[in-house]
């Protein structure tokens, strides 16, 4: 995940802006007999484990790539629980780009730069000194199923992320031809994130000037990578999305925040009357903390600032979805994950779904605005201070699932991460 999010202006007096990137139970490996009788075999399957994906499988948390999270991606936890160890591209220093650091309120990254900076200007460590490309985890912030076969560190348009395709991929490279040149045993293919996360916008318009991908033109880009995985090899497990943006620990419903309004005001921001009973979805990380800021900025005059949970137009990047536009996104998830789901029966491949991470009942925390703005956890334990990418525990649930998967459709009998 993780495509550029339009900046939001710090305000400085209040210190206070933050900026985000991007089912069933957790699921445990119990593998039978049979599975126990492969385990050499599938050990042996992860000495040339490849995994192709957006910012979920690169490891990003907090809204930042950095060896320390780039070590617990649910890749890295997969192979460790094989007994492997997959090549990554760590990056040194405080990251690129760096990750936001707790609480909140302080609006600060790891390297002291602005939560809210434009992502194109941000800081971008080196490669730890050990690291030679090429790696066997190419994971990359943003990328959409186009990218995986067509983006190259030289050929990428998209400013907010070019920096980090030099550190991932070598010159004329993308995922795709990564992958095929490294041969490799097993790939996992984690796409389409990208394709609807932009909807946190407030934007649900599918196609080329809205902010969702339109499925006819995603899909056929789509099969060609998972063409290229089966030229290389028969072992792989792909990734559904999510079943409904509305479980996402990053959107609350504007009744959420009306039920908050005590502990709003002592940030000096009034909760309109529209909020109370109201199903839009809110986006947290972007709203949340820059009503905070707004609200500190305005108090010395003693007027509130009054949060609003109606949304504005179709096409206005409020950050605020209503049911239908809601609706028009989980739609276009469904019809994808139905998609990559048949793919991977006809194919022979594992499959699973983020949703085994996004939509459990247990991922969100109640909600309230001091614990966005001060708590060390503010999305719950299972995700980082941006509100989309998961933290170290819940890159294990993913990486359980994926253990799952395989061990139920090729026996590998991977101990449980």
């Amino acid at each position: 995940m993780s495509r550029i999010i339009r900046s939001i202006p710090t305000l400085a007096a209040a210190s206070l802006v933050s900026f985000a990137a991007a089912c069933s139970s957790d699921q445990t490996v119990a593998p039978g007999v049979a599975a126990r009788d492969n385990l050499s075999e599938g050990r042996g399957v992860f000495q040339r484990y490849f995994a192709i994906g957006t910012s979920l499988t690169a490891g990003v948390q907090s809204e930042g790539l950095v060896a320390a999270t780039q070590a617990t991606s649910w890749p890295a936890q997969l192979a460790a629980a094989a007994g492997r160890t997959i090549s990554q591209p760590y990056i040194d220093g405080t990251g690129c780009r760096s990750p936001m650091v707790a609480p909140l309120a302080l609006g600060k990254r790891l390297s002291g730069e602005g939560a809210g900076d434009d992502p194109s200007i941000l800081s971008c460590s080196a490669l730890r000194s050990d690291v030679i490309l090429p790696v066997d985890n190419v994971g990359l912030n943003g990328a959409r199923a186009n990218d995986a076969l067509y983006t190259t560190p030289e050929n990428i348009t998209d400013q907010g992320n070019a920096k980090i395709y030099g550190r991932v991929l070598q010159p004329g490279h993308t995922q795709v031809s990564t992958m095929m040149a490294a041969n490799p045993k097993l790939v996992s293919v984690e796409l389409g994130a990208n394709e609807v996360l932009n909807a946190r916008s407030g934007v649900a318009i599918p196609g080329p000037y809205g902010d969702l991908a339109a499925y006819e033109d995603w899909k056929p880009v789509y099969d060609k990578v998972l063409d290229s995985v089966q030229k290389v090899t028969k072992l792989a497990v792909i990734v559904g999305l999510i079943d409904d943006l509305g479980h996402s620990a990053a959107f609350r419903t504007g009744n959420e925040v009306w039920n908050d309004r005590a502990e709003f005001a002592g940030f000096n921001v009034a909760v309109s009357n529209d909020c109370e009973n109201s199903q839009n979805l809110i986006f947290v990380p972007v709203r949340i903390p820059t009503a905070a800021a707004i609200g500190a900025a305005m108090a010395p005059a003693h007027v509130p600032y009054t949060f609003r949970c109606t949304a504005g137009g179709a096409t206005d990047q409020d950050y605020t979805l209503t049911p239908d536009e809601a609706k028009i996104v989980n739609d276009l998830m469904h019809v994808m994950t139905a998609h990559i789901q048949a793919e991977a029966a006809r194919r022979g491949f594992a499959y699973f779904a983020l949703g085994t991470l996004y939509d459990r009942g247990d991922v969100k925390p109640a909600f309230s605005v001091s614990s966005i703005l001060f708590s060390t956890a503010p999305y719950g334990d299972y995700f980082s201070l941006d509100g989309v990418h998961p933290s170290a525990l819940g890159q294990t649930v993913l990486a359980r699932a994926a253990a799952q998967a395989l061990n139920d459709t090729y026996g590998l009998g991977i101990p449980q991460p």
